[in-house]
């Protein structure tokens, strides 16, 4: 089994157009097409087959566009690309010999597909925004702190290059000597003579 570009597509419209439920308005294509890169023709091929599987409804007149027909908990990835790819529940493969083995491969691919539901993948969607606001927030709280750090150092290396003032040192001569024990005053008796 093979997901071609429709179907890539077509998961990633619906994802846009679960994400876009909160605002319980329809959603015209032409937005879904702004936001996703995916040209409008393609988009109105894609939900015309969507539209026949039952997986979205759509509103006419002004304000209209699409709406998801169920839950997203209970639209599945195998559910999109079979309504835009029309994937068989068996392979068709002329090769006896491993028909087997690719009968398997195509079921454990098909029944993973269907284990992935558009809900779960809003979920992983939510966690990545999360985590990089997280992260976006703590590199700007970093850059804070090297900025702080950088001027404190600044300040420092200028203030570390300012001349100071040379200290005036007093002469010794101008100070009299402080006599406090018997044995200073015989000393200075002894160099005043």
């Amino acid at each position: 089994m093979r997901v071609a570009t429709k179907g890539r597509y077509a998961v990633t419209a619906m994802l846009d157009l679960a994400e876009q439920a909160i605002h319980h308005k329809p959603q015209a294509l032409a937005s879904i097409s702004e936001r996703q890169a995916i040209s409008l023709s393609y988009l109105e091929q894609l939900f015309c087959k969507l539209r026949q599987a039952q997986l979205v409804e759509s509103a006419r007149g002004p304000g209209g566009g699409y709406l998801l027909a169920r839950s997203p908990v209970n639209i599945t990835v195998a559910d999109i690309i079979i309504a835009v790819d029309g994937i068989d529940s068996e392979p068709q493969e002329a090769d006896q010999t491993s028909s087997a083995l690719w009968t398997t491969l195509h079921q454990q691919m098909l029944g993973y597909l269907a284990s992935v539901t558009l809900a779960s993948l809003m979920d992983e969607q939510l966690v990545k925004k999360v985590d990089q606001a997280f992260s976006e927030n703590q590199l700007k709280r970093l850059a804070q702190v090297i900025a702080h750090k950088e001027a404190r150092v600044k300040k420092v290396t200028q203030a570390e290059q300012t001349p100071k003032k040379a200290a005036v040192k007093k002469s010794t001569t101008d100070k009299k000597p402080v006599v406090n024990s018997v044995f200073n005053w015989g000393k200075f008796l002894v160099k005043t003579r």
